[in-house]
């Protein structure tokens, strides 16, 4: 019986987490009570926003202190808001810049708006650009926190105090900004427009030294006329959503922030005690929207003041007001009315953190010259979309070509000889490419809805360039191999049983070592039969009795019947066939014992094993670029650098099995320049098109590095051709080859030099009335009577070609004469347009190529001829 004590350490495990005192789910209960109630956090919400409407603008700085009782203006947290002041005098001259005194002016609340320059009203898009530490940085306080205050209490008592994320400690890099715009409105008092609206923007910075980048979510209001927005976190230390207003930089601007917010956040707190919304931080600072963890690092808060600029360049910059308002309805509700090309959103940006105490700029004019940077731009949503749709249509197109590509090269490859030549792998990197563009497609199509069948579209082109043309090829290919296949596995066996013999012979040796050792010793009893001689022994110690039983009477063995007295059947090695009852799908064994197809291949080998692995190859690579989205940007950057590498060494595989094989002409010239020209339109864009979707910078090394890498490969393939599959490698590397091209030498050939139809026909194979007639047809009169050929010019020979049965003029070197330099070259030498078989007979270079697409045998005497 099994030993099944080991059962009771899980037994007992799972008791102490169910039963004991400090259970997971008690655990899991603290840590929920560390966090204040649902109807607590409502209730939080409701008195900040009545200390919010109840304030003043001043009351954050004020000379009698901050007598705000909001979340995070406590004087105990020690945060840098003495220094606010200075960040918004840095906002007021960003403004003053891009607006001149005129918007100086609107700002403390006049409505002189023809002397504002032509600004965006609605910003929902994107930018883009660089960001350096400010100038202010020096004279801002950096608050010494006591990290232990905000630290949680784990299952196992409080956490360790760690540093604060999104804490930007390097000197320059990288800032992506994407603005959506929210709603209600607020109304001007004087005009009755629209002045200012809700705001939310995805912020990602990344430092440049590090590579670290940091994902945040901020929410505000913008003004649409002076073309500014101000925005802020908010988490559990700092009520960021409900002060805002006091971060407005003049009174106007203060009251406008507060009669939006306080409808807006009136209604956001009716929708959570209605129950519709289930947030307990409906403005979260996660990009994903999710509350943050409690085991989660504390993170550094952000208020950003971002200043829209005036579109730039000589034609833009003469829009009026009128006509940018225009080209931005026409964006938004589009009637067909053609219109000059829509400026892009150009912003300044100025982050400051108070509870870090770092400061941010965008780099631009007037503190950095144009080439350094000029502050952040990029396309609005309708822009982006617009060039979207061009692009998909664009890579649609690239995606047609390389199907017509594979249909001409499939057309090409019609016979099972072509198709041996073509490496498998090599078309699966291919469909792999294909299927990876189209399930990335599918994907982004469930999240960007403007583009979604323009996305359906490439990704249908895509997929029928995998399932209908890519799979098919690679089954033809497949089946094409499995000759070669067969072979393989033959051999493999063959060395097993080999080995399996050795092994044997070793053991017997072995075997008769040690009984010679025994023999010599003086103990002539085998291990044997001192085996069989303690059988009796160990039987009687058992009380068995061993006395053999007597016959029956009557029952001799002479008297059995058939089949007991039958012969047993002897073992002839033959290979057993195991035959169906139809007859049909015979079965046979290899040597090693399995089961084997009528073609010779292992039954466990199959195209439904390849089919499998390689859609899980797809959806494996298609998981792990999802998740390498999120590693750091330099890991990221390094993993699909390497994907990139991986999926342009397509041709690698082919110039393998050329040299394996020793055959040339296996892919078009035209299928292997065109599918590496259309391949490489997608690294093209995003590596040097500044404007592509993604907002790539530029790598135009990157780029050269990969467009070089891909086109050594078809030079390598082209050489291969001309040239020869091996000539790169030294002859020992390769199994050796048959040369269809030899430099005849009469000294050195004797009487094997090769031979022509009509010395074949008497020589070396039976005649029949169609060949003879062929031949005197092809024979002109003067030599019909003689098979005997007299060539042109001398040093060369006169033979028939048995595929065209047109004269063949060979160079054959006379004996002792020097060989001609002409002839060293295989690439010289196939300019005589001939080829050698191994069984000697000569053909034309073109009739015996077009003849082995088909055959791979002499079309004289039918012997098996190698691979070209």
């Amino acid at each position: 019986m099994a030993d099944r004590r080991g059962v009771l350490i899980p037994l007992l495990i799972i008791g102490w987490i169910f039963f004991g005192p400090q259970n997971a789910a008690q655990n899991a209960s603290r840590l929920e009570q560390q966090r204040p109630s649902y109807d607590e956090v409502i209730a939080d919400e409701e008195r900040s926003l009545e200390v919010l409407r109840n304030s003043s603008y001043g009351d954050l700085n004020s000379r009698y202190g901050n007598i705000l009782n909001l979340t995070g203006l406590e004087d105990d947290r020690g945060y840098a808001w003495g220094d606010l002041s200075k960040v918004q005098e840095r906002a007021k001259e960003r403004l003053q810049y891009a607006l001149g005194d005129a918007g100086i002016r609107m700002l403390e609340g006049e409505h002189n708006a023809e002397a504002i320059p032509a600004l965006y009203s609605n910003v929902t898009g994107h930018a883009h650009g660089k960001w350096t530490r400010s100038k202010l940085q020096e004279s801002i306080h950096v608050p010494q926190l006591n990290l232990s205050q905000y630290t949680s209490v784990g299952p196992f008592g409080p956490l360790p105090p760690t540093t604060f994320s999104r804490n930007i400690t390097g000197d320059e890099g990288d800032v992506r900004i994407r603005f959506y715009e929210r709603t209600p409105y607020e109304q001007d008092a004087v005009t009755g427009e629209a002045n200012i609206t809700g705001m939310s923007v995805e912020m990602a910075l990344q430092e440049s030294g590090s590579g670290e980048e940091t994902q945040l979510q901020l929410y505000g209001v913008y003004d649409m006329k002076l073309g500014q927005a101000t925005l802020s976190t908010t988490s559990d230390k700092m009520a960021g959503i409900f002060m805002l207003p006091h971060f407005a930089l003049s009174q106007y601007a203060f009251e406008s922030a507060r009669s939006l917010l306080n409808q807006s956040l009136a209604q956001t707190i009716r929708a959570q005690q209605a129950g519709w919304l289930m947030q307990r931080n409906p403005w979260p600072s996660n990009v994903e929207g999710s509350a943050p963890n409690a085991f989660d690092a504390p993170q550094c808060e952000l208020i950003v003041y971002l200043q829209q600029l005036p579109p730039s360049g000589s034609r833009i910059a003469a829009l009026s007001s009128d006509v940018l308002k225009f080209i931005e309805r026409e964006m938004r509700f589009p009637t067909g009315a053609f219109l000059p090309s829509a400026p892009e959103l150009r912003f300044s940006m100025l982050a400051f953190s108070p509870d870090c105490g770092y400061v941010l700029e965008s780099k631009g004019e007037p503190d950095y010259v144009p080439i350094d940077g000029e502050h952040l731009s990029g396309p609005k949503v309708e822009v982006l979309q617009d060039n979207g749709r061009h692009h998909l249509m664009i890579f649609a197109a690239t995606i047609g070509g390389q199907i017509i590509l594979l249909m001409r090269q499939m057309r090409e490859a019609s016979t099972p000889s072509t198709r041996g030549r073509i490496s498998f792998f090599t078309i699966a990197m291919l469909g792999l490419g294909d299927g990876y563009a189209a399930m990335a497609f599918l994907l982004i199509s469930l999240f960007v809805g403007g583009l979604q069948v323009q996305l359906e579209a490439a990704a249908f082109l895509a997929f029928t360039s995998v399932l209908f043309f890519g799979m098919r090829f690679l089954l033809e290919i497949w089946t094409a191999h499995a000759p070669e296949r067969a072979a393989r596995a033959r051999v493999e066996a063959e060395e097993e049983r080999q080995r399996q013999e050795r092994f044997d012979a070793t053991l017997a040796r072995l075997r008769a070592e040690r009984l010679e050792r025994l023999a010599t010793t003086g103990d002539a009893t085998t291990p044997a039969s001192r085996d069989t001689a303690t059988i009796p022994s160990q039987a009687e110690e058992n009380n068995v009795d061993t006395t053999p039983a007597a016959p029956l009477p009557g029952t001799e063995l002479a008297q059995l019947p058939l089949p007991v007295t039958a012969q047993r059947p002897i073992d002839t090695g033959a290979t057993p066939i195991f035959m169906p009852s139809d007859q049909e799908g015979l079965v046979g064994l290899t040597a090693t014992g399995l089961p084997t197809t009528t073609t010779g291949e292992p039954r466990g080998t199959s195209f439904g094993s390849i089919y499998t692995r390689f859609y899980l190859v797809l959806l494996a690579t298609l998981f792990t670029s999802l998740n390498a989205a999120s590693w750091p940007a330099d890991i990221r950057r390094v993993f699909f650098t390497v994907l990139a590498l991986g999926y342009l060494s397509c041709w690698v595989p082919q110039i393998i099995r050329n040299v394996q094989r020793n055959c040339r002409k296996a892919l078009t010239l035209e299928f292997v320049v065109g599918q590496s020209a259309l391949r490489l339109v997608p690294f093209v864009y995003f590596y040097a098109y500044k404007h592509n979707v993604l907002f790539a910078g530029r790598q135009l090394y990157s780029l050269a590095l990969l467009a070089l890498w891909v086109w050594v490969q078809v030079v390598v393939l082209a050489s291969q051709e001309l040239i020869g599959p091996r000539w790169f490698i030294r002859n020992d590397w390769a199994p050796p080859a048959y040369d269809y091209h030899p430099v005849l030498r009469e000294d050195e050939e004797g009487n094997t030099l090769p031979l022509g139809l009509s010395e074949a026909t008497t020589d070396c194979m039976p005649t029949s009335p169609l060949i003879e007639r062929r031949i005197s047809l092809s024979s002109p009169p003067a030599r019909r009577e003689s098979l005997a050929k007299e060539p042109k010019n001398k040093g060369k020979r006169l033979y028939d070609c048995a595929i065209c049965f047109q004269d063949l003029e060979v160079p054959v070197i006379e004996a002792g004469g020097s060989s001609d330099a002409t002839l060293v070259g295989g690439l010289a030498r196939r300019n005589y347009k001939y080829m050698v078989t191994p069984c000697r007979h000569i053909f034309h270079s073109a009739c015996l190529e077009g003849w082995m697409k088909y055959r791979l045998q002499c079309p004289i005497c039918r012997e098996t001829l190698p691979p070209l």
